[in-house]
């Protein structure tokens, strides 16, 4: 690359890190609930070694974070860089894709940043979660443009090496993020009978995708440590996400992952590339992509069922198919106006610039806008965090506390949560214990009943525990 092509995608780089650290100017620790279970998963996994269970199917992600977590134990610090990581892999990955898919054409750089560019437009919220967290679902992302981007290379130019590639990463994902795998599969196996000669052709190769089912099955019966008999009917059961499944069910709108002019240029991108044989050859697989998960939304949506991936999931995967379709409707409209205006070159160009601002600028305008029942809220802050200081370090000990704060309380102490807001422990006994009803008598109770050795509380407890910190209202148990 050009020095000047550097330049421009650093700058971008460094917006996209920008947009995706947002939500941390204000908070340093990690955000989604999901983020602090990953956590937990992972230092539970540290000290006490394989679980089996449903948390269990995500041991490659809490694999991964129990690695930082040896290189650095205060992972709760550092963690809000990841999701920054993450998203600039995989802007360099999608870049890397349209590089390779453009490699004739001279504008190919360009391409590729208007497909960053919408690709880093894609909206978070916490009921669908986005580049905003990082959770298996984003760690899964740059793998998922690459395995797909492999299998079709590989088949269209009759690389073996690139679908055997392709097969690895799918192979390793299902152990981080199997569903990321799973909804893929039906895609590429039209992909595949549209391009029956190379098919044939590369039977031999392409026999070992049987294997990813394979893999799949048998990492699925060791994690949730099933007999024989009961795998299939219990898989099957699984992989049915009925409505209710997520922890927020909503009637998501189209418009709260991805913008209305994104939407539009993705069509126009649908258009040309239908229109023009060298786009069909090398983006068609995005088409099929794009309109493979809308039926899964779509049964959903009738049925109220989505089979293979949850409904939440299937609304992020069809709009990661959205960015480079988007770009080659950008580009391609470009070059229509491009041939239309008759002025000259250097207004010709100016011209073009700012049509490129303001499609960019509609993309962003309402990228902070999020529904409010699904806004950001926030774990811990830094004076729980102090409080949380303030106890011993000691796996032994049981600390009651608000529910918000409870979801911490074993990522930065290692003691034991009462009850978390969703996932461990006994969420109605800390409800009971905070409500303004329940004197100290039947506090005294649920302490007793939970063995709890310590108490933190957001307000004065009149019940005669010892107070250690006056501050931050944390009570010892005698």
């Amino acid at each position: 690359m050009k020095k000047r092509e550097i330049t421009i995608l650093l700058i971008i780089l460094a917006f996209a890190s920008l947009l995706v650290y947002f939500p941390h100017f204000n908070n340093p620790f990690p955000i989604h609930v999901d983020e602090w279970h990953h956590i937990t998963q992972a230092m539970l996994l540290k000290e006490n070694g394989i679980n089996h269970g449903s948390y269990a199917r995500e041991i490659g992600f809490h694999f991964f974070l129990m690695c930082l977590i040896l290189i650095n134990k205060n992972i709760i610090l550092y963690y809000k860089f990841l999701p920054l990581i993450w998203v600039i892999l995989s802007c360099l990955v999608i870049l890397y894709i349209i590089k390779i898919k453009f490699k004739e054409n001279k504008n190919s750089f360009y391409i590729g940043l208007f497909a960053i560019l919408f690709f880093v437009s894609i909206k978070s919220n916490v009921n669908i979660t986005g580049l905003w967290f990082f959770t298996p679902l984003t760690f899964s992302i740059p793998f998922i443009y690459m395995y797909i981007f492999l299998f079709q290379e590989g088949l269209d130019k009759e690389k073996p090496k690139l679908l055997i590639s392709s097969f690895l990463i799918m192979s390793i994902l299902l152990f981080i993020h199997a569903i990321s795998v799973l909804f893929a599969i039906p895609f590429l196996i039209i992909y595949s009978i549209i391009k029956l000669d190379k098919t044939k052709k590369l039977i031999k190769v392409l026999l070992i995708f049987i294997l990813i089912p394979i893999i799949g099955l048998i990492f699925y019966k060791l994690a949730m440590n099933l007999a024989f008999l009961e795998l299939f009917t219990d898989l099957f059961r699984n992989l049915q996400f009925e409505k209710g499944w997520g922890v927020l069910e909503l009637k998501n709108s189209p418009f709260e992952l991805y913008s209305f002019i994104g939407y539009l240029f993705s069509g126009l991108g649908i258009y040309y590339i239908i229109k023009n044989k060298e786009f069909k050859n090398n983006f068609q697989i995005y088409i099929l992509w794009l309109f493979t998960v809308f039926i899964y939304i779509l049964i959903f949506r009738l049925t109220g069922t989505s089979y293979l991936s949850p409904y939440q999931r299937n609304l992020y995967y069809l709009v990661l198919s959205l960015p480079i379709l988007s770009a080659i409707g950008v580009y391609s409209f470009l070059i229509k106006i491009n041939s239309k205006i008759k002025l000259k070159p250097h207004y010709k160009k100016i011209i073009l610039i700012l049509i490129i601002f303001l499609i960019f600028f509609l993309s962003f305008i309402y990228y902070f806008k999020i529904p409010e029942n699904s806004r950001l809220y926030q774990i811990l802050d830094k004076e729980d965090y102090n409080s949380l200081m303030i106890l011993p370090n000691n796996p032994s000990y049981v600390i009651m506390a608000p529910l918000l704060i409870s979801t911490a309380i074993y990522p930065v102490t290692a003691n034991e949560p009462v009850g978390t807001l969703f996932f461990y422990g006994n969420r109605s006994e800390v409800d009971y214990f905070f409500n303004d009803t329940t004197d100290c008598n039947k506090k005294q109770e649920i302490i007793k009943r939970n063995n709890v050795d310590y108490i933190i509380s957001n307000v004065e407890l009149n019940c005669n525990w010892e107070k250690i910190s006056s501050k931050n209202h944390i009570y010892k148990i005698k």
